[in-house]
């Protein structure tokens, strides 16, 4: 990095990163000094509203650079390209696969950040799994990054800004079709949160090093029409689709061996979907017979602090499922 994207770095005093295990001086916040009763907290998840368009931009600039340099050193397999998984490539799960591992599934909802409760699962350890974690980014079906490019900070543009995603969802493989997904094997992690001023997490020269996750991306339809209390789809079929993606998520991360999925309200947010019907159709989906056994834990993660109905609905609905 040069010394003026260096400097547009400033960690924020009187909060440590939340994943930083070594003190970077590169890598400084670009936040303004936060108002310490920001609702979404250190946990929210959400970007403070002390950034600006110009602000936005930078770390744009500073992620495309950053991005390039890791893949130009990691020797992790799998960093550079993503799977397009549909009906045709994944199929339907078999209790009598040999690969099998008949488990009991936790499932919980929890508020926080996509990314970090990732890294806080695969950093628990005691778990049967040596996978990556699997997280869904709830994608834009037409283009990579979303509005990442803008400085727009939806869910899919802040896993762009942390990490090496955005060099994985390569440009031929969109649009993606409705009932098809991405899955990304290895996506490394190398910047803490909006909350914690994008500040890396490892010194520059280990950037490469740090954690990774695996990434299923995924497409909601945008904004479906609706009833007039906006609580309910209009047309059934659409309430249909969104189980099948569902089905075709769960089905990419279990083909693919992982049992620790970090999941969320999909489609909740701008693409406008009713939230309860959402909650209802992942309810729907994991109670299918056919999921039983294949995942140790399932962490459905909402963004808190913006959307709170999305957090008090998942939890009714999904917290404790019985799998």
């Amino acid at each position: 990095m040069s010394t003026r994207e260096k400097a547009t770095l400033r960690t924020r005093r009187k909060q440590k990163p939340s994943h930083a295990p070594v003190k970077n001086p590169a890598a400084k916040s670009l936040l303004k000094k936060q108002n310490p009763n920001n609702p979404l907290g250190s946990k929210g998840g959400g970007v403070s509203k002390s950034y600006t368009k110009k602000e936005m931009l930078k770390v744009v600039k500073i992620t495309q650079k950053t991005t390039g340099q890791i893949l130009s050193k990691t020797e992790l397999e799998g960093t550079r390209f993503s799977y397009v998984a549909n009906k045709h490539t994944v199929l339907r799960l078999e209790p009598d696969s040999a690969e099998f591992p008949d488990l009991t599934t936790v499932v919980k909802v929890v508020p926080g950040d996509t990314y970090d409760r990732a890294l806080e699962m695969q950093a628990a350890g005691n778990t049967r799994d040596c996978m990556p974690v699997c997280v869904l980014n709830f994608a834009n079906a037409n283009t990579p990054g979303g509005g990442w490019l803008k400085g727009a900070t939806a869910q899919e543009e802040q896993l762009c800004y942390r990490s090496t995603l955005i060099g994985a969802l390569q440009p031929r493989l969109y649009p993606m079709g409705d009932l098809e997904c991405l899955y990304s094997p290895n996506v490394i992690v190398y910047r803490n949160s909006a909350d914690n001023g994008y500040s890396f997490m490892s010194a520059d020269d280990r950037l490469h090093l740090n954690p990774s996750v695996s990434v299923i991306s995924m497409a909601a339809r945008n904004r479906p029409d609706l009833t007039a209390d906006k609580s309910d789809y209009i047309e059934p079929g659409q309430r249909h689709l969104m189980v099948d993606k569902m089905r075709l998520i769960l089905r990419t991360a279990a083909v693919n061996n992982h049992r620790r999925l970090i999941l969320g309200a999909l489609g909740c947010g701008v693409f406008s979907h009713p939230t309860q019907k959402v909650a209802d159709c992942w309810k729907e989906a994991l109670e299918k017979a056919e999921f039983k056994g294949w995942f140790e834990q399932i962490h459905f993660v909402i963004k808190d602090g913006t959307h709170e109905e999305n957090l008090a609905v998942f939890t009714k609905t999904l917290d404790g499922l019985n799998m």
